[in-house]
């Protein structure tokens, strides 16, 4: 068989070798011929990989990123109008190889981008948006190019295009001028390391067809920098947004930020460096509203004289996103930033579920909080900023809930999506015992479903289980591989489920995987009693449908919802106990096969179990007390206490499987020690709260 290849694309070279292993593997001989050496001659027999251009005034034949794959007797071809198409395009056919599949007599796949941004939001450990033993533990690790290409190469695998790089200030790290030598505490030879590293990560990035964002928090500062412009130290403590600076500089802290000369100059100043030292950056991104002060004009014009401004000095044309959350400033938007960009360079991206992307997948608040009040949406480009803030150390993967996520975000003017965690740094697994059964280094070859299912459905929403059985193989084993993914696929409903139901909007409020908030550490079963439901999604709640019932127009009411409490409370029953099931079954015919992942994902399995009657149990026991405290029956009473010392042995289980395999660490937004058994006692109190409940 020969191969006929561009050698010279990177990105394409890179699909090639995955054909080239898949070949490897099934034991079929191959030999290479590089287009632009000597006569290609078409063989008979082999894969003919090409990048057709669109000629000049020409309609494109494929469109951006896709690809065709089609036969010729017994020759192969795959073509794409672009290097990343052309990769895909190599990428499903090494997938073929591997399973076995051919193609029929006239029979071709032709696949297109279901979402033309498919990215990763990655909170970077230096200067990051919060502390907490995932930034601490991942410091070394985020500054290792080992990780990076390993990290890179498989989200290019999973048909990623776009890594959006987080830091609260990165600069010191990055660049250094002569302008503000005084702010980089780095010596020139560890400031010329840095620039090595991020060079050739940028680099390895754009080799395989993945754009570098890289994201910055506007106006915030380091102590080190606030020193070196001549300011006090505490300008420069971006963890500080109050207002302990007045005596010192006669204004609020913020205020004082936004309006100072210098800060300003230099943040100009290190924009531009960073876009000067590299030009495989492929854009920026901020915003105008965390930590900053003043009237929404104010705002952006800080924007346009600080971010604009450098992007024009630069001499680059590059996309720029200004996020909006928290903002409410899309007037100004509209008429001060927008303009200074070409309409195709320019995006406003939405936080589309909060903090929750776990919870339901078509999430309601571009209209409950009017995101996009004051700007256009037939001449504005949008991407959704997707966050996992609730799923940190048991797998997760549901093929259903992504599907129709990624479906729900295919708009007219969403052009894609972000997804990853504020909390959360994929990089070293810390979380797991480095002994028994571990045999990865990363975070996210422990999580690597949840990766390959957020890249692969964006791509192509109609993915079916044959892909992700052919993909799990390699972690379970072809017998055991449909028996992970459909326990995985029942475990996965649990997380949701109770969003759904208990539905509070930042992470730092609340963690739905260890019923934990900052604000009041465990919750209780008095904060379910009195919890409220995801908005805008058709789910009553749990006062709501008590109240109903009291009075005798629940089911007329019902008809209004689309889940009600009832509904929620058996979905987690159903859950546990497939989860259950699916456990038990791989538990008798594993065999051999007991170690690795597959032990692993079994252990993580029992505890979804577990999870899944604990939150039952406690959905139940308010439902009860509701009850309770409407007629006063001491029936309803005595159920939740009986329900409540139920869901204590189901948190013993949860935490003793929890243990067998993983150790506790400090969580970044909820500032608690994550671990189960930690709280047994918070569990237990539960009981003894619902004992002295008065209706």
């Amino acid at each position: 068989m020969k191969l006929i290849y561009n050698h010279r694309d990177p990105v394409i070279e890179f699909g090639v070798e995955q054909l080239k292993k898949a070949l490897e593997l099934k034991g079929i001989y191959y030999i290479e011929q590089f287009e632009g050496h000597g006569t290609v001659v078409l063989p008979d027999q082999g894969i003919v990989i090409r990048n057709i251009p669109t000629a000049r005034n020409q309609a494109p034949l494929y469109a951006n990123e896709a690809f065709r794959i089609y036969k010729s007797g017994n020759r192969v071809h795959i073509e794409g109008s672009d290097s990343r198409g052309v990769l895909y395009g190599c990428l499903e056919w090494a997938e073929r190889i591997g399973r076995g599949a051919d193609l029929k007599a006239n029979e071709e796949i032709s696949r297109e981008p279901a979402l033309g941004v498919r990215g990763i939001k990655y909170n970077l450990p230096y200067v990051p948006f919060d502390d907490g033993d995932p930034f601490v533990l991942n410091a070394a690790t985020c500054m290792d190019i080992e990780f990076w290409r390993a990290y890179i190469d498989m989200l290019a695998l999973n048909r990623y295009n776009c890594l959006s790089l987080w830091s609260e200030h990165p600069y010191h790290l990055m660049v250094v001028s002569s302008k503000y030598r005084e702010t980089n505490p780095y010596s020139d030879v560890q400031i010329d390391r840095n620039i090595r590293f991020f060079r050739e990560l940028f680099r390895h990035a754009a080799h395989r067809g993945i754009d570098i964002y890289l994201f910055t928090w506007n106006i915030r500062l380091t102590p080190e920098v606030a020193r070196g412009l001549g300011l006090p130290e505490n300008v420069g403590d971006y963890g500080d947004m109050y207002d302990e600076l007045i005596h010192r500089v006669g204004l609020p802290l913020n205020r004082f930020r936004g309006q100072s000369e210098v800060i300003r100059d230099y943040i100009r100043e290190m924009v531009l460096q960073v876009l000067l030292t590299y030009p495989e950056l492929k854009g920026l991104g901020t915003s105008a509203s965390e930590w900053m002060d003043g009237s929404g004009h104010e705002r952006e014009q800080w924007i346009v004289e600080t971010y604009v401004e450098a992007i024009k000095q630069s001499g680059r044309t590059i996309p720029f996103i200004h996020r909006t959350n928290m903002q409410s400033a899309g007037k100004e938007i509209k008429e001060l930033v927008q303009p200074l960009f070409d309409p195709k360079q320019f995006y406003i991206s939405w936080k589309y579920s909060n903090a929750h992307a776990y919870s339901h997948p078509e999430p309601q608040f571009e209209k409950l909080w009017d995101a996009w009040d004051g700007i256009d949406l037939s001449s504005t480009q949008i991407l959704y900023t997707v966050r996992n803030d609730d799923v940190f150390t048991h797998r997760w993967g549901d093929p259903d809930y992504v599907r129709a996520y990624v479906k729900g975000m295919i708009k007219p003017y969403i052009k894609g999506f972000y997804w990853g965690s504020d909390g959360y740094v994929w990089g070293r697994d810390f979380q797991h015992i480095d002994h028994g059964h571990k045999t990865w280094k990363y975070d996210f070859e422990r999580h690597l479903l949840q990766f390959q299912l957020w890249g692969r459905l964006a791509y192509d929403p109609e993915t079916d289980d044959s892909t992700w059985t052919y993909l799990l193989q390699k972690q379970y084993g072809p017998q055991h591989a449909p028996d992970f993914l459909q326990g995985l696929r029942v475990a996965s409903r649990i997380i949701p489920a109770v969003n759904r139901l208990f539905w509070i909007d930042y992470d730092f409020q609340w963690h739905a995987e260890s019923c934990l908030s900052q604000v009041s550490g465990f919750k209780t079963i008095l904060d379910f009693v009195g919890g409220v439901p995801m908005p805008g999604v058709g789910v009553m709640g749990i006062a709501e449908y008590a109240q109903a019932e009291q009075e005798g127009r629940l089911e007329a009411l019902q008809a209004h919802y689309g889940e009600t409490p009832a509904d929620i409370i058996r979905i987690l029953d159903e859950s546990a106990k497939a989860t259950e099931l699916a456990a038990a079954h791989l538990e008798t015919i594993l065999g051999e096969y007991r170690g690795s992942h597959a032990e692993c994902t079994l252990l993580d399995l029992q505890a979804y179990a577990a999870m899944g009657h604990y939150y039952r149990c406690k959905f139940a026991a308010a439902l009860e007390l509701n009850r309770y405290r409407l007629n006063g029956k001491s029936s309803h009473q005595e159920q939740a206490v009986v329900l409540l010392e139920e869901a204590c042995g189901h948190w013993e289980r949860l935490g003793f499987f929890w243990s067998q395999h993983n150790k506790p660490y400090f969580m970044a937004r909820v500032k608690r020690t994550f671990g189960y058994p930690y709280y047994a006692e918070d569990v237990r109190s539960d009981v003894e709260l619902a004992r002295r409940f008065e209706p």
